[in-house]
């Protein structure tokens, strides 16, 4: 349904019935003109700002009651509907009060029959709780990602320790602990639920520790692209699993080479993981296993899909995540 359909179903509803249904939203519900002043606002959304009078606010401009930061999100707001979209964004504003509160809010079109902008529908919703519980999430997650990183440097120091005065096992603890400082880097790039990550660090970080003589990994034709943080937890879980069952079953275990490459198609993100070893494939399954059925459910939780194509040397598998390039 498009907005002006929904602005005519709007329309033949008695405007009694509208301001009923408006007074019973949970929501903060403003109707803003075309200069920008709120004209209307729903009595559960005066008690959610905490606003005593609806004269506190009617005939003032709605950016002039969000802090300075906030206002940028209100313009974009106004632009987008004036285009025809429903623009969507969170951000703090006090109440009336100057009580903290987080916000999600939605602005699009109100139109006339003929299709003329008439004003701003705002609609706001308190997610001040859900935000702090964010927040609270992602210090936790930057102070275990921290604490994660000084006990890969806190092993590779034992490591080398232990082997101080062993040419050759000197050498393989000098390999270890570069492997386990690139996982710490690995572990760096996830600081914030919001901000995307580089596909191509996200990448270089999560298979390049892999990497020996051995066994070379490399990464062919991976086109930078930013993606969400989601999608990326999902990513290194995945391409982190098909590296652990190499270096049981494959090429990093006994010899061969790795690589990866990626594309944006159209939106979606495709990896390809093409895997040679030295060894035949003895078994595509076995008993117990749990590490492809991991895999798999994995992507299917991010709406994506995973082909295996098992080869008498090796594995190449193909991800593919819907509309995964973030914006």
């Amino acid at each position: 349904m498009t907005n002006n359909e929904l602005s005519r179903q709007v329309a033949g509803i008695s405007q009694l019935s509208l301001a009923a249904a408006l007074d019973q939203s949970v929501d903060c519900v403003k109707v803003i003109g075309l200069d920008g002043a709120v004209t209307y606002v729903n009595p559960n959304g005066l008690c959610a700002m905490e606003i005593d009078t609806p004269s506190d606010v009617l005939g003032k401009r709605w950016d002039t009651l969000w802090p300075e930061e906030g206002r940028p999100h209100i313009a974009s707001g106004f632009a987008t509907a004036q285009a025809g979209g429903v623009s969507r964004f969170r951000a703090h504003c006090p109440t009336a009060k100057g009580n903290s509160r987080w916000w999600d809010v939605s602005v699009s079109a109100l139109r006339d029959d003929t299709g003329k902008l008439i004003s701003y529908l705002a609609v706001s919703r308190d997610v001040t709780d859900a935000e702090l519980s964010r927040q609270v999430l992602e210090t936790a997650t930057r102070e275990l990602h921290h604490r994660l990183r000084n006990t890969y440097t806190m092993i590779s120091s034992l490591i080398r320790g232990f082997a101080r005065g062993d040419a050759h096992n000197d050498a393989f603890a000098g390999q270890m602990a570069e492997r386990l400082i690139a996982m710490g880097r690995a572990q760096a790039l996830f600081t914030s639920l919001e901000v995307p990550c580089s596909l191509v660090e996200l990448i270089d970080a999560l298979v390049l520790p892999f990497g020996s003589a051995f066994c070379p990994v490399a990464t062919d034709k991976v086109r930078d692209m930013p993606i969400a943080r989601a999608l990326a937890d999902t990513i290194a879980l995945v391409v982190g699993e098909l590296a652990v069952n190499s270096s049981k079953h494959g090429a990093i275990a006994h010899g061969g080479a790795i690589t990866l490459s990626s594309e944006d198609q159209d939106g979606d993100i495709v990896i390809t993981w093409h895997e040679v070893s030295n060894r035949p494939v003895q078994a595509t399954s076995r008993d117990g296993g749990q590490g492809l059925n991991l895999i798999n459910r994995i992507v299917r939780l991010r709406e994506g899909a995973i082909d295996l194509d098992w080869q008498p040397d090796g594995l190449t598998a193909r991800l593919r995540f819907k509309g995964g390039v973030a914006a």
